[in-house]
């Protein structure tokens, strides 16, 4: 963007920040994040996504915390009993707030994604966004998405496992985990697309942990990508209606599970879409992500970890219920073509 366009993008971006509660905001973004540039460019790293986006957004507030990178969740996908296909995820990390983005880039898919409050700075709920001293760092948002779905219905979410960052070197332009997730969202229509998009980068993890990602599309395939060793391995589903599940150890062989977390997660998952018959309603899809919440004092940092949001996205209707803040009194339904609209639901 020109300084012109990009003082326009910021103004009428702002007008649509909106709180929903006191876990939840919403944005719709408006103007060009530049990510066809960005590509090309090659990402190695979260130093190099916050250079490109303060230049392009013109604004030095904005700024992207490179150690807000270690998260555990959880993730699966089904169906549900109208055989609408369906995407469950929770994100755990330390309380914060978190933002629901709308993006429709020219050159690409709309999307409806989620943004961790902490990786734009906005880590205190107390805090009002808008009113801190630095509101412009929510132009941010589109550069460090942790999960959503786009127009065709294709849904991603990244998930962490506690060994090494993946530093592949193979000579391919290199990508790091967010861009990953938004170049996915933005250029791809189904889980075999995502699938060749990553193969054409270098994954270059965020720094202290490693990253696997969840893929699932509108007509019920799934998939998930790892990287073992510095090698891309991807886990197909082997049968239409099979229910992929991710939490935080690999799947694959070889890889370092030393300091796995999360397989009484995963057994909890598989167990209940065994006993649905592989078939699941949105309310008790997030019922089942509700008995997988995280609630306990990190080991050495003086914070909690907790279940940040809660969300099901419908791949189908293209939509997300989410409960954010371990709150799931309050639910609400987000929808990719109703930019801004939010519907408690009851």
């Amino acid at each position: 963007m020109n300084k012109t366009e990009a003082e326009r993008a910021k103004r009428e971006t702002l007008k649509t920040f909106t709180q929903v509660d006191d876990n939840i905001w919403t944005l719709v973004y408006k103007g060009s994040y530049g990510l066809d540039k960005l590509l090309e460019k090659g990402v190695p790293g979260m130093g190099g996504i916050i250079r490109y986006a303060q230049k392009h957004v013109h604004s030095s507030q904005v700024f992207l915390d490179p150690t807000a990178g270690k998260f555990g969740c959880s993730s699966f996908n089904t169906r549900t009993p109208e055989n609408d296909v369906i995407f469950g995820r929770n994100f755990d990390y330390k309380d914060s707030l978190c933002f629901v983005v709308w993006t429709a880039p020219e050159n690409g898919y709309r999307s409806i994604t989620v943004t961790l409050g902490t990786f734009l700075l906005y880590g205190k709920k107390w805090q009002n966004p808008v009113k801190i001293k630095k509101p412009l760092r929510v132009m941010g948002a589109p550069y460090c998405c942790m999960d959503g779905v786009n127009e065709k219905g294709l849904a991603a979410a990244i998930l962490e496992i506690k060994t090494k960052p993946t530093k592949q070197k193979t000579g391919k332009k290199p990508i790091t985990t967010p861009i990953a997730i938004r170049a996915v969202l933005d250029k791809c229509k189904n889980v075999d697309e995502a699938i060749e998009l990553m193969s054409q980068y270098d994954m270059r993890d965020l720094i202290f942990a490693n990253y696997h990602y969840h893929f699932a599309d509108a007509e019920g395939n799934s998939a998930i990508i790892e990287y073992v060793n510095n090698e891309m391995k991807v886990i197909r589903q082997k049968y239409d209606g099979e229910n992929l599940k991710l939490t935080n150890y690999f799947l694959s062989e070889g890889g370092d599970n030393r300091k796995e977390m999360g397989r009484d997660r995963y057994k909890r998952i598989d167990d209940k879409l065994c006993e649905c018959d592989h078939k699941i309603t949105e309310q008790d899809a997030m019922k089942l992500l509700e008995s997988c919440t995280l609630h306990y004092h990190h080991k050495w940092m003086p914070h909690m970890v907790i279940t940040v949001w809660s969300s099901v996205y419908n791949c189908t209707k293209k939509t997300m219920t989410m409960c954010a803040g371990m709150n799931y009194e309050n639910k609400y339904l987000f929808s990719l073509d109703k930019p801004g609209e939010v519907q408690k639901l009851s």
